[in-house]
């Protein structure tokens, strides 16, 4: 896509979500949320699983055109990249919330809300991009079906491992290619007991932490970078704690750091980009919203979903595509751009079942083990 055209979809896409999103038809996303959310974390989580969503459309746009599983548009390139780091912040910024203070940590009750938050629509994603592999690409003869390829498909990611079920090479394409981000997500909650260690002195070791990823790690490993967006949103959390913006003051920090990283384009894979992101993230969780937009009910119920928009995107775009291009020729006109709306539009209300049937009962539960797990130990401590 040219950057205009997708530039186009965004602002198109976002807006009849919100627009719908605002209709009391969706009000059991409300009644569903276990907290009335007034920050401007869950509206920035709908902004980043949107932009997300129009990069991988590209990619699928590329993909049926060039063969290359890749956005043309710069614009969806960096706008894809840059949310997955705001997510990765929103995640290190929550859970080291959830330790750094804390004296002891019923290490079991948090990573079986993990298992429970995560894997149940993983596997979910799983099984319908395999069912559709089946259905839209050749298929291996039955004799020779590798079952434990299959088998490795449901493994929440904590691996990622996701092989040819069939003959097409790029399996992943079914679902955008997002699990990649579900292992990283696992290997930050797989390092909290070690940083728990380190809690008494939350603020130096966060910066230390943060400097040691953007000027040592780098030597190291080619994926520093994604480490300092974790370490980033640490640093934001004690960083709040100790600075606390006006509302002007947040909002004024947002729209200045989005128009300099716009300005400056930094380098996704390097310190700069990582340091503007962190100022981007620093103003939301002190206030900034967009002059509001990231706090309006819709925005805040689609930011609820964001988790079902992220991992189920590719399931109905993979078969969307296929579908559109037996009887269309992919390019950039009118038709298109009706097709990429629909789509968006399916992937929101699809999004919105997935959370309620699927994510909902099973953070019930998890929230139900928690009270438990607290229950038994204030029954044993009377008992001593």
């Amino acid at each position: 896509m040219t950057n205009q055209f997708a530039l186009a979809i965004a602002i198109s896409c976002i807006m009849i979500a919100m627009v719908m999103f605002s209709s009391p038809v969706f009000r059991f996303l409300d009644d569903d949320t276990q907290l009335k959310r007034s920050n401007s974390l869950d509206g920035m989580r709908f902004i980043l699983a949107s932009f997300v969503i129009f990069h991988h459309m590209d990619c699928f746009y590329s993909f049926y055109t060039t063969g290359k599983w890749a956005p043309i548009s710069y614009f969806l390139f960096a706008a894809g990249k840059y949310s997955v780091a705001l997510f990765f912040m929103t995640t290190a910024y929550l859970f080291w919330g959830k330790i750094r203070i804390k004296d002891s940590i019923d290490w079991i009750s948090l990573y079986k809300g993990r298992v429970l938050r995560i894997i149940p629509l993983a596997m979910f994603s799983s099984m319908v991009a395999i069912i559709l592999l089946f259905i839209f690409t050749k298929p291996f003869p039955i004799e020779n079906t590798p079952v434990s390829n299959i088998l490795s498909w449901f493994d929440g990611s904590i691996w990622d491992s996701k092989p040819p079920v069939t003959t097409m090479q790029k399996p992943t394409i079914a679902l955008a290619g997002v699990t990649w981000t579900l292992k990283w997500e696992w290997m930050f909650y797989f390092t909290l007991p070690a940083l728990f260690f380190f809690n008494k002195r939350p603020f130096e070791i966060t910066i230390i932490l943060f400097a040691f990823s953007i000027y040592i790690m780098p030597n190291i490993t080619k994926d520093a970078y994604l480490w300092s967006f974790f370490f980033a949103g640490m640093l934001c959390r004690e960083i709040k704690e100790k600075i606390e913006l006006t509302k002007i003051n947040a909002e004024f920090l947002l729209i200045s750091s989005i128009i300099l990283i716009i300005a400056v384009n930094p380098t996704l894979f390097r310190v700069p980009g990582t340091i503007f992101l962190a100022f981007i993230f620093f103003s939301i969780i002190s206030g900034g919203s967009l002059w509001g937009l990231l706090k309006t009910k819709a925005a805040i119920r689609l930011g609820t979903i964001s988790y079902s928009l992220y991992l189920t995107q590719g399931l109905i775009l993979f078969p969307a595509y296929n579908l559109y291009i037996d009887n269309n020729k992919l390019a950039l006109d009118t038709s298109y751009f009706i097709f990429i709306n629909i789509c968006f539009v399916f992937i929101c209300i699809f999004s919105s079942v997935t959370y309620h049937y699927i994510e909902i009962p099973f953070m019930k539960r998890s929230s139900f083990i928690h009270r438990k797990t607290i229950q038994i130990t204030e029954n044993t401590n009377i008992v001593k």
